[in-house]
């Protein structure tokens, strides 16, 4: 017995089973054992244990034991099987220990053995011959220590059977009917104390499974009642408002995360709800301002639920910082308007290059065949030396388109594909540029033209301001993570060993080709430390149709 337990009786050798003097004092005593048992917490173990010591030694009966129901061992489907969870025997009866050991480890039917015929039947029962009962395999055990005969009585809760208790002796009298009374309310009250400890458990069980869901959520979840007093306040709510818990908790909930301006609504909603019940903003998703413990505001989405029907409700709201979705959104939309931009200024530039080019050789050449058409008749010689000039003045507009042409769509990108048009890229470049990998199957026109004018432009700005002669281009197939999955995708490097310190803030080339990039679900990545040359690396997703090549050996994010 634990220390500080203090019981009313204590168990005591009788003259034997046989003697049994049942009188008022004896079910009195039992009654208030059991009572000194329930009266304060302790384990189920320790239950079981006292009550087979007091009830046991109080009758001189030599083995107790207590079954509990169990899942089955073997199969799921099944139902609950008996099993042994707890045994004592009468002080001097050592020789008893090796039979308590032995009924430990197998498990019972519930329609086998004594304790499965009480578990049926949900009262106690006697069974003057151990030996007689129905398939049970403890009766042999039971016969070589001794033990021939017993009874049985249930633990009861308004759940139903919570344990069962059993005894057993060499000569068990049928017991009197004011004995089993007394057994059956010590059973009563022993078992509403085993289904109160058994819910018990389950709340904290319960408790601690919430408890870990809301720490492990990545959403703000706090919880406030009716006077809007905050009673939870999880991890991410800490973290994104800048609370600790302890700080929330208690603490009204429009002065802890509503802006000072919004409070006076947000008070107002409240009292309307409560006093109508007519909800406007329950169960759905809304956006709405936030605040932070420092007093800075943020946008954050919002839901409300209302937790419990009955009585005082509570208010459960989910959040959600939308800080980081809104830098996205207007990213986007500032992408949006710089490709709209570029778009103009290359249609500008267009126009200015057919001005400043070609239309300017063709005006020269209308008016050179006019005045040839002029001289003709009396100057045949000038005439010719005009129409010359006229077919030199055609080539060089000739030239122009053609060269205006390429840097709109070059015709080997159209004809030959990405590999054949960087070979022709290189040969006009103004850098020494060295082809790596490059694969020479074709990819989708919108791919290959990506690739060729990110490298276009990056040779350009190796040209311009890299203090360099010398650049080098790979393009692989590789596996690519992108905000939409994982996909296959074309990827290209330039590096060149040129002063380095690229700054994609300082100009409107590489904005514009991240810019192009995102477009495509892409990517642009820029490594260029200041006297360490720059590369520039760029994944564009290639479709999802399976006809694609199969990746490049070598990886380009090395």
């Amino acid at each position: 017995m634990g220390p500080g337990v203090n019981l009313p009786i204590r168990p005591e050798p009788a003259a034997g089973p046989a003697d049994f003097q049942i009188d008022s004092a004896l079910l009195l005593r039992l009654e208030h054992a059991a009572a000194g048992i329930v009266a304060e917490p302790r384990p189920a173990d320790d239950m079981f244990r006292l009550l087979l010591e007091q009830v046991g030694g109080a009758l001189g009966l030599p083995v107790g034991s207590v079954w509990t129901a169990a899942g089955h061992p073997t199969s799921t489907n099944a139902g609950p099987v008996l099993r042994c969870a707890s045994t004592w025997y009468l002080p001097g009866r050592e020789n008893l220990a090796g039979f308590g050991a032995a009924i430990r480890g197998p498990v019972l039917e519930p329609d086998v053995g004594l304790p499965g015929r009480v578990w049926r039947s949900g009262r106690p029962e006697w069974a003057s011959d151990l030996r007689e009962e129905p398939a049970c395999p403890q009766a042999e055990v039971a016969a070589q220590a001794g033990l021939t005969s017993g009874f049985c009585f249930p633990l009861v809760s308004r759940d139903g059977i919570e344990g069962l208790v059993e005894f057993l002796a060499n000569e068990v009298p049928e017991p009197a009917p004011e004995l089993l009374a007394t057994l059956s309310s010590v059973g009563r009250r022993m078992g509403d104390a085993l289904r109160r400890q058994r819910v018990d458990e389950e709340v904290r069980r319960s408790e601690a499974r919430l408890r870990a869901v809301l720490d492990a959520a990545l959403d703000c979840v706090v919880i406030a009642d009716v006077d809007g007093q905050v009673l939870e306040f999880n991890p991410a709510a800490c973290r994104t408002f800048g609370y600790t818990r302890e700080e929330a908790i208690g603490r009204e909930l429009a002065e802890l995360i509503v802006p000072v301006d919004m409070r006076a609504r947000h008070r107002a909603g409240l009292r309307r709800y409560l006093r109508t019940e007519q909800a406007r903003v329950l169960d759905q998703r809304v956006e709405i301002i936030g605040m932070r413990a420092g007093g800075s505001v943020f946008p954050v989405e919002l839901t409300i639920t209302r937790v419990g029907r009955d009585g005082r409700p509570l208010f459960a709201g989910y959040l959600r910082d939308l800080s980081e979705r809104h830098r996205a959104d207007e990213e986007l939309r500032a992408t949006r308007r710089r490709v709209v931009e570029a778009a103009v200024a290359e249609r500008q530039r267009l126009e200015r290059d057919l001005h400043d080019g070609a239309q300017q050789r063709l005006v020269a050449l209308g008016m050179t065949l006019a005045r040839a058409r002029t001289a003709l008749p009396g100057d045949p010689s000038h005439a010719a030396t005009m129409l010359d000039q006229a077919i030199r003045n055609l080539d060089e507009a000739a030239l122009d388109l053609r060269n205006l042409a390429r840097g709109i769509h070059p015709r080997n990108l159209t004809h030959h594909g990405l590999a054949a048009a960087l070979a022709d890229l290189a040969r006009h470049s103004p850098v020494d540029l060295r082809l790596g990998m490059v694969p020479v199957v074709r990819f989708p026109a919108v791919v290959e033209s990506t690739v060729y004018f990110v490298v276009s432009e990056c040779l350009t700005n190796v040209a311009r301001y890299a203090g360099t002669q010398m650049a080098r281009v790979d393009v692989a197939v590789e596996d690519y993570l992108a905000e939409t999955g994982t996909h296959r995708a074309l990827a290209v490097a330039i590096a060149d060993d040129g002063v380095g310190g690229a700054d994609p803030a300082r100009g409107t080339g590489l904005r514009g080709l991240a810019d192009r990039l995102v477009m495509f679900d892409g990517r642009l990545e820029i490594i260029s430390p200041v006297g360490g040359g720059t590369c520039v690396r760029a994944w564009i997703p290639l479709p999802r149709d399976g006809s694609l090549p199969p990746a490049t050996p070598g990886d380009l994010s090395q």
